[in-house]
């Protein structure tokens, strides 16, 4: 009836604004639907003198996308991870999160594990408002880099503390020197490490660093022989620490080494071989294998990688399987994915329970280990940050 009364210019005017109509609806509905695969970008060290750990996050990061999909993903969904590498340096980390974040709209980043490289990453995240989170990075300045940036690894300001009071309380060292390595991680553990040491009346005789990716340590080995220190701090990566303790041997150096948890790799065992005997260093508590999460997370790992966890191993895998927790609570947003991991409680992961506090960080028990006829073995003292 109501279309008898029109003209047909007025009949497929109404068809158009009906067709229009519909389209908007349909596109309405799709947008409700939101992404059919999940993206979350990964700027991780894949090459470069820190990427046995990027290796090992990526790792732990599969296992846990392994996991999530067999588990029926995030509300049906999917989750496509892509990967850039950042080679171990922060100018090439800052342009793989630029490329991530422009080309694939990722709302969060799970990376680096090099301080230097994430405090390098952050102003750009911030600015850009999309979540960082690093599952390795340790520079005490990260706990201020940003609202959007977080780390499920602990910050060197306890590292540096707890090494600087075991070195003087239980080594009774009274007279220190430092070798470290020039970049941003060697640099906030030995600041953390003097500050505390001379305010508990140690000394620091001697200081130096030397370039990630030297090879070469005999100049600063040649000014620690000629000084009289109870000891040598040494916080750096594994390639550079094993050759230099290598270098060391050779020079007959015979003062006790106290090292960090970047130590914690087989990689130091296998270049330094006997060199590396009796290394004191610190390193994160792991998790007891009562815990089902942690025993499965070991149990997994070894089966799909034919190899133990290694350093960053938990971490990365934990970040990605929190990562899919906020999206599923709170959505595929920065903002979203931000507001709940700040409002995560006591999360049962493989590298323990994580709380981020304020500063976006998650304390952890440390302890300390020493090599013992060519093995990793526990010394037995612990320090709980928590």
């Amino acid at each position: 009836m109501f279309r008898r009364n029109l003209k047909p210019a007025q009949f497929l005017s109404l068809i158009m604004v009906a067709v229009l109509l519909s389209a908007g609806f349909l596109l309405s509905g799709c947008e409700k639907k939101g992404p059919d695969v999940f993206k979350i970008g990964s700027v991780l060290s894949l090459t470069g003198s820190a990427s046995v750990w990027g290796e090992n996050t990526k790792e732990g990061m599969e296992l846990a996308l392994e996991e999530i999909h067999a588990s029926g993903g995030i509300k049906g969904k999917k989750i496509e991870i892509i990967y850039e590498d950042s080679q171990s340096e922060p100018k090439t980390a800052v342009a793989a999160l630029r490329k991530v974040i422009s080309t694939e709209k990722v709302p969060v980043v799970i990376g680096d594990i090099a301080s230097s490289n994430v405090l390098a990453m952050a102003p750009v995240a911030e600015s850009e408002k999309v979540v960082l989170i690093s599952p390795g990075a340790s520079n005490p300045d990260i706990s201020h880099a940003g609202e959007y940036i977080f780390r499920n690894f602990p910050s060197d300001a306890l590292e540096g503390k707890v090494d600087a009071d075991y070195a003087y309380q239980q080594l009774n060292w009274k007279q220190v020197a430092i070798l470290y390595i020039k970049n941003a991680y060697g640099e906030g553990v030995y600041r953390v490490f003097k500050e505390t040491f001379e305010k508990l009346g140690g000394t620091v005789v001697l200081e130096d660093s030397f370039d990630q990716g030297a090879i070469d340590f005999r100049g600063q080995l040649t000014k620690v022989k000629n000084t009289n220190v109870d000891g040598i701090f040494l916080p750096g990566y594994p390639d550079e620490m094993a050759k230099l303790l290598k270098q060391a041997q050779e020079l007959g150096i015979t003062k006790p080494f106290l090292s960090t948890q970047a130590f914690d790799d087989p990689q130091v065992l296998k270049i330094a071989g006997d060199a590396v005997e009796g290394v004191v260093f610190s390193t994160p508590e792991p998790p007891s294998d009562a815990e089902p999460v942690v025993a499965n997370f070991r149990k997994n790992y070894k089966k799909k990688f034919g190899k133990d966890v290694g350093l960053m191993s938990d971490t990365g895998y934990d970040a990605l399987k929190i990562i899919a927790l906020a999206i599923e609570r709170g959505g595929y947003s920065a903002e979203a994915i931000k507001t709940q991991l700040e409002s995560l409680k006591d999360y049962p992961g493989a590298a323990g329970s994580t709380t981020f506090d304020q500063y976006g960080d998650v304390p952890r028990p440390v302890m300390f280990k020493v090599v013992k006829n060519g093995q990793f073995t526990n010394i037995g003292y612990r320090v709980d940050a928590r």
